[in-house]
C-alpha cells in the first residue's frame, strides 16, 4: 500500500472529494469489524477518502498522514513482521528506529518506526500491525523527519482507542 503514500500527498490537493463518517470523534466504517477515535478539524486534521484505505488524515500543517487500512490475509500463517515489511515496500535507505511487540486492545502488534526516503523525501513512519485471525489492521502515521513529532501525539491518542469489536 505504501505506493499509496505518494497517491495520499498528491490526493491532498482534492480534500473533500468523498464523504467519510466520522461520529462524535469515532470512525467505525461499515462492513468492517473495527472503531477508533480521531483527531478533528479543531486539531488541523482532514479526512480524505482514496481507494485502498478506510480513512486517511491530513495535516497541512505538518504535511503528516495517517491512514488506517484493514484488509483480508490469504495466508493466515503470515507472521505480523511479514505484515509489517509490506508497508515498507518502495521506501529506500531504511532505518529502523523502534521494533516491538505491543499489545493494542490486547491483541499481539507489531510496533514499528522507520525512518527513510521516498521520492527523495526524507520520512519518518511509525506503523502498528495488528493480525486478528484472517484480517490485518495496518495503522500508520507518517511525515517529514523534521516535522514527525509535532502531530504524532495525535496518532498514539488514535492507537489506543483502536477497539475490535467483533468476537
Amino acid at each position: 500500500w505504501l505506493g499509496t503514500l505518494s497517491f495520499a500527498f498528491i490526493i491532498t490537493d482534492f480534500l473533500g472529494c468523498a464523504t467519510i463518517k466520522i461520529e462524535q470523534d469515532t470512525f467505525s466504517p461499515r462492513e468492517k469489524d473495527y472503531r477508533i477515535k480521531v483527531p478533528g478539524v479543531e486539531k488541523g486534521w482532514e479526512p480524505i477518502q482514496t481507494d485502498k484505505e478506510d480513512i486517511a488524515l491530513w495535516h497541512k500543517q505538518y504535511k503528516a498522514m495517517i491512514a488506517v487500512i484493514s484488509s483480508d490475509i490469504e495466508n493466515k500463517g503470515f507472521s505480523l513482521e511479514i505484515l509489517q515489511r509490506h508497508l515498507f515496500l518502495g521506501i529506500t535507505g531504511k532505518k529502523i528506529v523502534l521494533k516491538d511487540s505491543v499489545l493494542v486492545d490486547n491483541r499481539s502488534a507489531l510496533h514499528t518506526i522507520l525512518e527513510g526516503k521516498m521520492d527523495n523525501n526524507k520520512l519518518k513512519i511509525d506503523s502498528y500491525v495488528i493480525k486478528v485471525r484472517e484480517r490485518v489492521y495496518d495503522l500508520v502515521y507518517w511525515a517529514p523527519t523534521d516535522s514527525f513529532d509535532e502531530a504524532k501525539g495525535d496518532f498514539e491518542n488514535m492507537i489506543r482507542s483502536f477497539q475490535y469489536i467483533k468476537d
